[in-house]
C-alpha cells in the first residue's frame, strides 16, 4: 500500500498541521496509542459509572451487546468517532472514522485495557443544506444530487425529520450505471434504509451498521437519547453558573491562537453562550437578554439543550468514558478551543487522533495516471492530471517562478517572524495565495494544451472525477456506496486495511486489488 505525504492533502487546517507537527501549544497530547493507553487506565482507575445504560447503544451482534454492558457498567473505555447523519451515510471519511475507532480500540484492548469503539451520529445537528445531499461520479464529472427540503431555513433536529419521497429519484440516478448483482443487492439495501418515511437518523444509524463486521462490534449512540439530553441539560446549568469562566477563556483561547499567526475557527463574540437550547422542536440560539430565563425553562424540562461545536466534545466525555477521539483536521482545530473548557465542566480531556486520510482508485484509474506520468505521491495535485507528454513550455516558466517565490518566502518567514509574530500567519496566507494563483494560472495554460489532445483531456477527467472531484478528495465528497458499486463489499475490507494509520499520511488504497496483495506490495517496499 503506497501514500501520499499528508502535507499534499489539499485544503488541511494550519492548527492540524502545527498539530501532527508535534507544535501546537494548544493540543497537550501526543496522537499516540501509549498516551491512549494512559489516559484509559486513569479513567477506569476513577471507578466512576457511565451516565449511559446499556438501552442508550445501538447494536447488531451479541458481541456489541457485550460492549454495551462492559461500558455501561464502567469496566471499558470508549474510543469515540461521529459525524453527520449525512445521506448514505455521508462522504466515505465518515465510515473511515468509524473503522479508525474500530482499529484504535482494538490495539488498546490487546494491550490490556479494555476499550468499544462508539460512533456519535449527531442527530441533534440541524443543518440539513448539508446533509441531505449527496454526490456520485458522471460522464462529465461530480454530479451534485440534492434532496427535496435541503435548505438552511431547517432548525428542526435532522435525526428525527422523515426522509422525503423525493429520496426515491436519488437512489434512481445511482441505479443508472449500476452494473452486476452484487452492486445492484447493495443498493437495494441502501433503497430499503432510506425509503420514504423513515427518519434521517435511524437510516443513517441502520446504515452504517450495514457496513461494519460482528467480530469488531461497533456501538452507536444517538445524542437525543433522554439519559445524554438530561447530561447536557446539567452542562447547560453548569454553563450557566460559570458564564463569566467560559467567556473569559474562549476569549484569552482565542486570542492566543491569533498571536500565533493561526485564525480560531469559532470567532469569539462575547455574547455568544455555547449551547443550542430545542423550543418546540426548534433548535436555536440563546440570546444574552434570555440566559437566566431560559435556565430556569431548561430545569424545568421546558426546553431541551443541544451541545454546539465547542460543548459537543465536552458533553461526550461527560457521559462517556473517552480515552481517544477520533477526529478530521477541522475537528482537532477547533478542539483548540474547545480543550480549555473542560476543566471548567470537570470533564476529563480525550486523547485526540487524526482519522485516516484515504484515496481509493482501480485500474482505470492507475492506467489514466501511469499515461500522463504522474507518480503517486501527486495523485492530489491540482496539476497532477495536466502532466502529460505535450511541453508547454509558458506553464513550466510559470511553475518555476511559483516555486522560487515560494522559496523566497519561506527563507522570508523567521525574519518576519521576529519582527513581528503576528505577522507570520500573514504571510504564509500570501505565500499560499501567491503560488495557487501562480499554479492556477499554469494548469490554465496546461489544459489549453490539453484541448488538442482528446485522449489525454479524457484521462484527466477520469482522474480528476475520481480522486478529486471539484478540487476536493473524493472520500470527501463520495459516500460509500459509490464505491461499493464499483468493486463490491471486498473494498471494505481494503479500507478496514488501511485505518489506523493516524493521519500520518494519506493512504492509497487499490479497490480492485485483494487486501492480502495490497499487504504483500506494502511488505516489499
Amino acid at each position: 500500500m503506497t501514500s501520499i505525504p499528508l502535507e499534499r492533502y489539499p485544503g488541511l487546517p494550519q492548527l492540524f498541521l502545527d498539530f501532527t507537527r508535534g507544535a501546537s501549544r494548544f493540543h497537550p497530547d501526543p496522537p499516540t496509542l501509549d498516551a491512549a493507553l494512559e489516559r484509559g487506565k486513569a479513567l477506569l482507575a476513577r471507578e466512576r459509572p457511565t451516565l449511559l445504560p446499556q438501552e442508550a447503544f445501538h447494536f447488531r451482534s451479541e458481541g456489541g451487546r457485550r460492549a454495551a454492558e462492559e461500558l455501561a457498567r464502567g469496566r471499558a473505555v470508549a474510543v469515540l468517532a461521529g459525524h453527520q447523519i449525512g445521506l448514505f451515510t455521508g462522504p466515505l471519511y465518515t465510515l473511515v472514522k468509524a473503522f479508525d475507532a474500530i482499529v484504535l480500540a482494538r490495539e488498546l484492548t490487546k494491550r490490556g485495557l479494555p476499550a468499544v469503539p462508539v460512533f456519535w451520529a449527531l442527530t441533534d445537528d440541524h443543518d440539513l443544506e448539508e446533509i441531505a445531499k449527496t454526490a456520485k461520479p458522471g460522464p462529465d464529472g461530480r454530479e451534485t444530487l440534492v434532496l427535496e427540503g435541503a435548505d438552511r431555513s431547517n432548525r428542526h433536529p435532522v435525526g428525527p425529520l422523515p426522509i422525503p419521497g423525493a429520496v426515491s429519484g436519488i437512489v434512481e440516478a445511482f441505479r443508472e450505471d449500476t452494473q452486476g448483482q452484487e452492486a445492484t443487492e447493495i443498493l437495494e439495501l441502501v433503497a430499503r434504509r432510506y425509503a420514504p418515511g423513515r427518519t434521517y437518523g435511524e437510516a443513517f444509524i441502520e446504515s452504517l451498521l450495514d457496513l461494519m463486521e460482528d467480530d469488531d462490534p461497533l456501538l452507536v449512540v444517538d445524542p437525543l437519547e433522554e439519559s445524554i439530553a438530561q447530561a447536557a441539560r446539567r452542562l447547560f446549568a453548569t454553563g450557566l453558573e460559570r458564564r463569566a469562566e467560559i467567556t473569559e477563556t474562549l476569549r484569552r483561547t482565542a486570542a492566543e491562537i491569533e498571536q500565533v499567526g493561526r485564525k480560531p475557527s469559532v470567532p469569539f463574540r462575547s455574547e455568544l453562550f455555547p449551547f443550542f437550547v430545542l423550543e418546540g422542536g426548534i433548535r436555536r440560539r440563546v440570546e444574552t437578554p434570555e440566559l437566566e430565563e431560559a435556565g430556569s425553562r431548561v430545569a424545568r424540562g421546558e426546553f431541551g439543550v443541544s451541545a454546539d461545536v465547542l460543548t459537543r466534545p465536552v458533553l461526550k466525555s461527560v457521559v462517556l468514558p473517552v480515552a481517544a477521539s477520533v477526529l478530521g483536521p477541522s475537528e482537532i482545530a477547533y478542539h483548540a478551543q474547545s480543550l480549555p473548557l473542560f476543566p471548567i465542566f470537570d470533564a476529563p480531556v480525550p486523547v485526540l487522533v487524526p482519522r485516516t486520510f484515504l484515496v481509493v482508485r482501480g485500474a482505470a484509474e492507475r492506467r489514466a495516471a501511469q499515461a500522463l506520468g504522474i507518480a503517486d505521491e501527486d495523485l492530489l495535485s491540482p496539476r497532477a492530471a495536466a502532466r502529460e507528454a505535450a511541453v508547454v513550455p509558458q506553464a513550466d516558466r510559470v511553475a518555476e517562478i511559483a516555486r522560487r517565490l515560494d522559496v523566497e518566502m519561506a527563507i522570508l518567514a523567521p525574519e518576519v517572524e521576529a519582527l513581528d509574530p503576528t505577522l507570520a500567519g500573514a504571510l504564509e496566507t500570501a505565500r499560499r495565495k501567491a503560488t495557487y494563483q501562480l499554479e492556477q494560472l499554469g494548469e490554465r495554460m496546461r489544459k489549453a494544451a490539453e484541448r488538442k489532445d482528446e485522449v489525454a483531456l479524457a484521462r484527466r477527467r477520469r482522474l480528476e472525477t475520481m480522486l478529486l472531484p471539484g478540487g476536493e478528495p473524493a472520500e470527501r465528497v463520495y459516500p460509500p456506496l459509490v464505491f461499493l458499486r464499483i468493486w463490491g463489499r471486498s473494498v471494505l475490507d481494503a479500507i478496514r486495511a488501511a485505518a489506523g494509520s493516524g493521519g500520518r499520511e494519506v493512504r492509497i488504497v487499490d479497490g480492485d486489488v485483494a487486501v492480502d496483495a495490497q499487504a504483500r506490495r506494502s511488505n516489499a517496499g
